[in-house]
């Protein structure tokens, strides 16, 4: 869209921003500029619901911090689609965070300007829930008044549901305890959905007092699977805000109630805000020294946390395995050259003479029972390990080794003619002591030998 193109009866002036669901532009009424500039926010997809959503719920809402609902309705672009939009109170403002590093606030400065925000969603949850609090929503005008603005993933009493996935759409570090827990336990289930409650903007609104105070994340507040998981890595303790910035006692003391692991703890918005301005009036001259004092584009950061084990690649997995495959394979054909085969000619000799000495004839092959040399040999030669013989640019057949799995397989394993096969990573033909199959090398899959039901005499 151009300056001076026409949604409706709006005539656009200027873009000014842009989210992942729409496009927000500075406008004003073609026929009635004197009225002021407004903002216009058009749709980036074609009849996207939460246009419809975000106006109803402006619409009954009135309140200070919160922009008024001027206008809404359909664009039909030159294509015949129909884009929603909707226009609301300009609000000619600086997001928090970047307010609060131009101004190098201080803490008494950060509960007023928190308090609006709570006020603004004590209105909110008198009609349902805002979902997506977070400084960059959150516009601070030059007289020091706060906006909480976008309230596309907002949800009030009898609207119909949008979301598709568990958790609704947000911002990962805002996001409560119970919702990550929610997630955790519930991530292969599509039919489960998480209730956003009140109490989760409350504590959206802790993670923004502690980031506005200190100029980083907390860690988030749960590890689902830390309890059942002895061995897991837990995630880093929060670090208190005034180890990492001038923050006074009575901000610190709100955040840590904000951020609380159970909701019911934390109070409604409604409490937040009266303590928030109790605090700002009462606190004393230590509130009004600047929390990150000189710092102004670079602000304090806790130590990172360890860095969790890099997970190898599907390449280096099938390059690891292959060279795995390898050395079981050579330490077979070790074992068997060092001690199956000498036992088994010292076997044969025993037999050969004792048939000499009955006067029988000598017997080629005396077998060890179901554990027996002659299994483990065919084993080997199945496995392509070179004992005698190699197998080289064979195919796989239809008929089975001797002690080969049958299917089903694991999941390690390719079923071929109904029986278990290896395959060799990704080698391709030649196999050289594999086999081929479909343009990759396989080996055979075997089950692990019984107990021997017999001795020799």
């Amino acid at each position: 869209m151009n300056n001076g193109e026409l949604i409706g009866p709006w005539c656009l002036l200027q873009r000014v921003g842009s989210g992942s669901n729409g496009i927000v532009y500075k406008a004003c009424l073609a026929e009635r500029p004197e009225e002021g500039v407004f903002a216009l926010k058009l749709a980036r997809d074609e009849g996207d619901p939460r246009f419809e959503r975000e106006a109803e719920m402006l619409s009954r809402l009135s309140h200070p911090n919160v922009p008024a609902l001027r206008d809404r309705g359909v664009w039909r672009r030159g294509n015949g689609r129909d884009y929603p939009y909707l226009v609301m109170q300009w609000v000619e403002g600086v997001a928090l965070y970047d307010w609060a590093k131009r101004h190098n606030a201080s803490s008494r400065q950060a509960m007023r300007l928190l308090s609006q925000v709570a006020r603004a969603l004590e209105a909110t949850h008198k009609l349902g829930t805002h979902r997506d609090v977070k400084g960059d929503n959150v516009l601070v005008r030059a007289d020091g008044t706060v906006m909480l603005v976008d309230y596309g993933c907002c949800r009030y009493e009898g609207a119909r549901p949008l979301t598709e996935t568990v958790v609704p759409p947000g911002t990962a570090p805002y996001r409560s305890p119970a919702c990550l827990r929610f997630r955790s336990r519930h991530r292969m289930d599509p039919e489960a959905h998480y209730d956003y409650p009140p109490e989760d903007d409350v504590y959206a609104l802790g993670v923004t007092a502690y980031y506005l105070s200190t100029g980083t994340y907390p860690p988030p507040g749960t590890d689902p699977e830390s309890s059942d998981k002895p061995g897991r890595m837990r995630p880093p303790k929060r670090v208190p805000p005034s180890q990492l910035a001038r923050v006074a006692p009575e901000l610190e003391s709100l955040i840590f109630r904000m951020l609380r692991e159970e909701g019911k703890e934390r109070g409604t918005a409604g409490e937040l805000a009266e303590a928030l301005e109790k605090a700002a009036r009462s606190a004393g001259p230590a509130a009004d020294q600047p929390m990150a004092p000189g710092r102004i584009l670079e602000w304090p950061r806790p130590a990172s946390p360890p860095v969790p084990p890099r997970r190898p690649s599907e390449r280096e997995v099938l390059r690891l395995n292959d060279r795995a495959l390898t050395t079981l394979t050579g330490l077979a054909v070790l074992l068997l050259a060092i001690v199956v085969l000498p036992l088994q000619q010292a076997w044969n000799e025993r037999q050969r003479r004792m048939a000499e000495a009955q006067g029988q004839r000598s017997a080629d092959k005396v077998g060890l029972g179901d554990g027996g040399i002659e299994e483990a040999l065919t084993s080997v030669h199945a496995s392509g390990a070179q004992v005698g013989v190699v197998f080289i640019g064979r195919q796989v057949t239809k008929d089975p080794f001797k002690g080969q799995r049958k299917a089903p397989c694991s999941d390690l394993e390719v079923a071929i003619y109904g029986y278990c096969w290896v395959q060799v990573g990704t080698k391709k033909p030649p196999c050289g002591q594999g086999y081929e199959h479909e343009g990759f090398c396989y080996i055979p899959s075997f089950n692990p030998p019984r107990e021997p039901t017999s001795e020799p005499p």
